[in-house]
C-alpha cells in the first residue's frame, strides 16, 4: 500500500522550480528589471565558474559573463522552460566562453607573429606573483598534466574536481549525456595519473567521480 503513495520528490521539486523559472523569465522578458536582477544575482557566480573553466583569465571570464547575460536577456522570450533557467544560462556562458577563447587565441597568434623578431621580456609584479603561486612542485606538475588533456577534458575535469559541479550539471551545461561526461572524466583522470606517477597520492580524492 505504501508504494501507491511513493513519488519522486526530487523530480517534483525540479518541476516546481522550472515553473518558477519560467514565470521569472517571462517577467524579465516583459521588462521587469527586478526580475532580471534576481536572475543575475542568483546565477552570476556559477556562470563565472563556468566561464573560468574555459578561459584562463579572471577578468576575461567576467567579460564572458557580462556578454552571456546580454545574450540571455535578448533571448529570454525564447526560453521555454524545458530545463532549469540556470542550466540555460550556463549553456549560454559556456558557448560564449568557447567563442571568446577562440577569438583571443586568434588575436594572440597574430600579435605574436607581428613581434616575433623583437621579443622583449618584461616581468612585472603580476608575473612575479604568478611565478610565486606556481613555485610548488606539485602545482607545477598538475598544471603540466592538465595541459596534456584535450580542451574538452580540461573543462570537464575543472568543473568536476576544482569547481565541484555535479556530473548531471556538467552534462547539461556541455550538452552531453551523463554517461559521456563520466567517460571523459575517467579518461582525463587516467591521463593525469599517468603523468603524475610520482604524486598519485595527491590525486586520491580526485579519483572519486
Amino acid at each position: 500500500m505504501a508504494k501507491i503513495y511513493n513519488f519522486d520528490n526530487n523530480n517534483r521539486s525540479n518541476q516546481l522550480a522550472i515553473k518558477a523559472d519560467r514565470a521569472l523569465a517571462k517577467l524579465a522578458a516583459n521588462g521587469d528589471r527586478r526580475a532580471f536582477r534576481c536572475i543575475v544575482d542568483d546565477n552570476k557566480q556559477r556562470m563565472f565558474t563556468v566561464a573560468r573553466s574555459v578561459v584562463d583569465d579572471a577578468s576575461l571570464a567576467e567579460d564572458v559573463v557580462q556578454e552571456a547575460f546580454i545574450k540571455a536577456y535578448r533571448a529570454l522570450p525564447e526560453f521555454k522552460g524545458q530545463a532549469r533557467l540556470s542550466t540555460w544560462l550556463h549553456r549560454i556562458t559556456y558557448l560564449t566562453a568557447i567563442d571568446t577563447k577562440r577569438q583571443r587565441t586568434r588575436h594572440l597568434r597574430l600579435a605574436t607573429d607581428s613581434v616575433e623578431e623583437d621579443k622583449i621580456i618584461d616581468e612585472g609584479p603580476g608575473a612575479r606573483a604568478d611565478r610565486t603561486l606556481e613555485s610548488s612542485q606539485l602545482q607545477t606538475q598538475i598544471h603540466e598534466a592538465l595541459a596534456g588533456l584535450s580542451e574538452f577534458e580540461q573543462i570537464v575535469f575543472t568543473l568536476r574536481h576544482m569547481q565541484n559541479f555535479k556530473l548531471r550539471e556538467i552534462a547539461q551545461v556541455l550538452d552531453r549525456s551523463e554517461g559521456t561526461i563520466k567517460n571523459i572524466l575517467f579518461r582525463a583522470i587516467r591521463k593525469m595519473r599517468d603523468q603524475l606517477a610520482g604524486t598519485q597520492e595527491a590525486l586520491q580524492e580526485m579519483g572519486r567521480c
